[in-house]
Parts: C-alpha cells; sequence; structure tokens
C-alpha cells in the first residue's frame, strides 16, 4: 500500500521536528538533530516533496522490519520494471547519508531504474556515472 505520497513543507516539518524530539531526552539538541536528519529529510529537501516518491509498505507503520517481508523483498527486486528505485537501499547508506528505508522509493523513469538495477547503483552513483560519461 501506498502510504505516504507528496507532503508539503509543513508536513515535514512537524516530522523531522517530532523525529528530534525523539531523541533529545537522549543527548543533546545538536546530536539529536544530527541524527534526525539522517532519518526524516530537512524541510525543502525532502522528496517526498518532489512528488517523485512514495513510502509503500504493509505495516501499521514505516518500520525496518518491513525490510524482512515478501512483499518488501519483491518490491525491491521489481521496483526498477515500474520505472521506480528502492531510494535508500541498506548497503549504500554512506553514499546517501539517510538511514536504511525498505519502504522508500522513488519514480526515476523504466529506463534509468533498470539501468541503476543492472548497475547496482544508487541514485547518487548513477548521476555521478552519468556525469562522467558526458
Amino acid at each position: 500500500t501506498v502510504t505516504s505520497g507528496w507532503r508539503g513543507y509543513w508536513t515535514q516539518d512537524w516530522l523531522l521536528k517530532n523525529q528530534i524530539s525523539k531523541y533529545t531526552s537522549k543527548m543533546s539538541y545538536d546530536d539529536a538533530y544530527a541524527l534526525a536528519i539522517t532519518e526524516v529529510a530537512i524541510p525543502g529537501t525532502s522528496e517526498h516533496q518532489s512528488g517523485l516518491c512514495v513510502d509503500m509498505h504493509n505495516l501499521p507503520g514505516a518500520d525496518i522490519s518491513y525490510a524482512k517481508t515478501e512483499s518488501a523483498k519483491w518490491l525491491a527486486a521489481n521496483c526498477y520494471k515500474f520505472g521506480f528505485i528502492l531510494r535508500y537501499p541498506k548497503d549504500k547508506t554512506e553514499i546517501t547519508k539517510i538511514s536504511f528505508e525498505p519502504w522508500h522509493f522513488r519514480y526515476v523513469g523504466r529506463y534509468h531504474a533498470s539501468m541503476m538495477n543492472e548497475l547496482g547503483m544508487c541514485l547518487e552513483e548513477y548521476v555521478a556515472f552519468i556525469g562522467a560519461n558526458q
């Protein structure tokens, strides 16, 4: 199920503030902010605000445990056929600077999604690859 699509600035702002507040009882505000922005995009930078991504899962809420479900495995393996990519893969967090989100898919079109799948690249790697080969 698509659980989240386009989001406005104020919704994204609320999500980030909520995430920061989860951590401030355990750490300083600066540390909480630094951790929160690896999990929730800064308002104005969220892919949800672009209209090009969706969150899809079959749980009550987005959770890392979704990655172990058959639907998550199927989506990750087949999304490229429909023009989508798993935007924040587990093995690319050092590159994306965003924590693994097995529910977050971005539309890039069938051609680019297929190429990224074939090359095993995340979006950042693929954009660099295209730029280097022009």
